[in-house]
């Protein structure tokens, strides 16, 4: 079975396929009419991105419902902890340290620095995705910096003319980010060698700058259906991206994120909320392969995610938002997006 992201070169059948398949799912109709009668006294968001022709000559077809590519109202909840991932794996090339290394992380104190906990790399990604782990989240986001992460990642030239990330997800010591203090993390290779790193957060609200209006306009984290769904496409896709395009990250560091491995989870996993996956979608794609990031706080669901159907040449990337705290409402989207999809490609 071959691994998504890692796509072998398809035949000249399969670009007149591809091309065919476009031509048909722009006659279907447009994303508004789909997703209008779902839950129609719900607030909703989507985005799908489709590949479209071989990896030698991709294209990439976007569409969205409404004015979702451009809208950040609502809380984006888990799914923008995809962000602190990638964001820590290019900053721990940047600083040219192994994936096998390990975080201990301290605050300053009247009396000092104080050791808060030590994680390895490997086991907070493969936690971000196995469990949705808050804790594991913050340490990252309080690796990378709230500067960093909003100045050098969150950025348009990166995919990202809407994100920011503002804040952490846990109130306790000793994981919680305390962004007004100053932040010291050491980075230890397995042989023991070490180095340290220092940050303490600028005061600048990027989520102000950047148009965040839910739960708090400074403070509040922000993105959009279409950023979502932009940032799976980059990984998903890497390797048939042009350089531009591509995170800094290594083949190692893809495969982590995309399958976890050796008892480590990845994108690719049904553990932690697949709302998108369970319903129509499964019933028209069965053997697909399913990578996703979920979200769900108490008024607000969310998925998004990459469907991978061999057997049909199917590759395309939701994601979808509901202001509701029910999966059921998101589901129904998803399953509604691979309908059109479906509908296009067997023609």
């Amino acid at each position: 079975m071959r691994k998504a992201g890692l796509f072998p070169a398809r035949s000249i059948i399969w670009l007149v396929v591809g091309i065919c398949s476009f031509q048909n799912i722009m006659k279907a109709g447009s994303l508004d009419a789909l997703i209008d009668p779902i839950d129609p006294d719900i607030t909703k968001w989507a985005s799908l991105v489709v590949l479209e022709g071989d990896d030698s000559h991709p294209k990439f077809s976007w569409h969205h419902y409404r004015d979702s590519e451009n809208a950040v109202d609502f809380w984006p909840a888990s799914t923008i902890k995809i962000y602190a991932a990638v964001a820590a794996l290019e900053y721990l090339n940047e600083l040219q340290y192994p994936l096998d290394c390990a975080l201990m992380y301290e605050r300053r104190t009247v009396s000092g620095w104080q050791l808060d906990t030590a994680r390895t790399m490997r086991e907070m990604i493969s936690e971000v995705f196995r469990r949705s782990s808050n804790e594991d989240y913050t340490l990252l986001l309080r690796f990378v910096g709230i500067d960093r992460i909003n100045t050098e990642f969150l950025i348009p030239e990166r995919g990202f003319p809407h994100s920011a990330l503002m804040r952490d997800y846990v109130v306790h010591r000793p994981v919680v980010y305390e962004n007004t203090e100053p932040q010291r993390v050491r980075i230890v290779k397995p042989d023991g060698t070490s180095r340290l790193i220092e940050h303490t957060w600028s005061g600048v609200s990027y989520a102000a700058q950047r148009g965040a209006t839910v739960l708090s306009s400074t403070t509040g984290n922000c993105t959009s259906t279409q950023e979502l769904a932009e940032c799976l496409r980059r990984i998903m896709f890497h390797e048939i991206l042009p350089d531009s395009e591509r995170y800094r990250l290594t083949p190692e560091q893809l495969s982590l994120l995309r399958f976890g491995g050796d008892g480590l989870y990845g994108l690719e996993n049904k553990e932690a909320g697949p709302y998108a996956w369970e319903g129509r979608l499964k019933e028209i794609y069965p053997k697909a392969r399913f990578f996703h990031k979920a979200g769900m706080i108490s008024n607000y669901t969310l998925d998004v995610a990459c469907i991978d159907d061999e057997s049909s040449h199917t590759r395309f990337i939701l994601c979808v938002a509901a202001e509701t705290g029910k999966g059921d409402t998101v589901r129904k989207m998803a399953g509604a997006l691979a309908e059109w999809i479906h509908s296009g490609s067997s023609h």
